[in-house]
């Protein structure tokens, strides 16, 4: 599997409190994290910080080649709610009160991609030339869609689009949704922080996946929401399963 990912401070921020890290080592654990930190300027820099060294060292450690698959939601489970714990306690000092971060994260295990996210960065699939949304944001406006109250267009536009309701660093409120997705050859799976989906469209994310070789992906989606004025930090981190071509070569 082919790893790619990109940051930027994005069009109006002063500083960049997005975050990533990632192991592709063919006989090492092959993850790919990527977190949004929140609570001001050097609140959701630390808290970013903290998320991805943090998830480095434990998938580092604890997802192995060997790891069987019944065992792996377990152990990320566990991983995200020390993470939170980390996060929360450094909070403890008044001027980091209050903040914490979002995570979407990837791992592979043989041939089943674990899928994890806290917050409202997401993880997308483009399979056979169609993009579709594997993770559902947690947040103020994706409960008022669930509960009919507004429509999805309406949301796009919401004052309140920016609360999210689960995050690391709130024991109460830092619990994942894990997925699993099978692999098949070809596939490219999209995982990107708000940054890209507040500029880019959903149906345009599609366009660009499918005129776009998966090396190029990372830098000419983040040029595109630079163009489209971003408004926040963005990064976006791209997996591609080589198609059966690729591995007989």
């Amino acid at each position: 599997m082919k790893m790619y990912a990109m940051t930027d401070v994005g069009c109006k921020r002063s500083s960049n409190q997005d975050a990533f890290c990632c192991s592709a080592a063919r006989d090492l654990a092959e993850f790919l994290v990527l977190c949004d930190g929140m609570g001001g300027h050097r609140g959701g820099n630390l808290a970013a910080e903290i998320a991805v060294r943090a998830f480095h060292e434990e998938l580092s450690y604890r997802i192995t080649p060997d790891l069987h698959l019944k065992d792996l939601k377990s152990i990320l489970s566990g991983i995200i709610a020390r993470i939170s714990a980390l996060i929360a306690d450094a909070a403890k000092h008044s001027e980091y009160s209050g903040m914490g971060s979002t995570v979407v994260l990837a791992v592979r295990c043989g041939k089943k991609l674990c899928i994890a996210h806290v917050g409202d960065s997401r993880a997308y699939l483009f399979r056979d030339g169609t993009l579709r949304r594997l993770t559902k944001d947690h947040s103020l406006v994706q409960g008022l869609i669930d509960q009919g109250e507004i429509s999805p267009e309406e949301g796009e536009n919401h004052p309140h689009r920016n609360v999210i309701t689960r995050s690391l660093g709130y024991a109460d409120d830092s619990e994942p949704e894990i997925l699993m997705s099978d692999l098949r050859p070809g596939d490219v799976y999209l995982l990107c922080t708000d940054g890209l989906t507040v500029s880019v469209k959903d149906d345009r994310l599609q366009e660009i996946l499918r005129a776009t070789a998966p090396e190029d992906l990372a830098g000419v989606l983040v040029a595109r929401a630079l163009e489209n004025g971003c408004p926040d930090n963005v990064t976006v981190g791209i997996l591609a399963e080589e198609t059966k071509e690729a591995k007989k070569q």
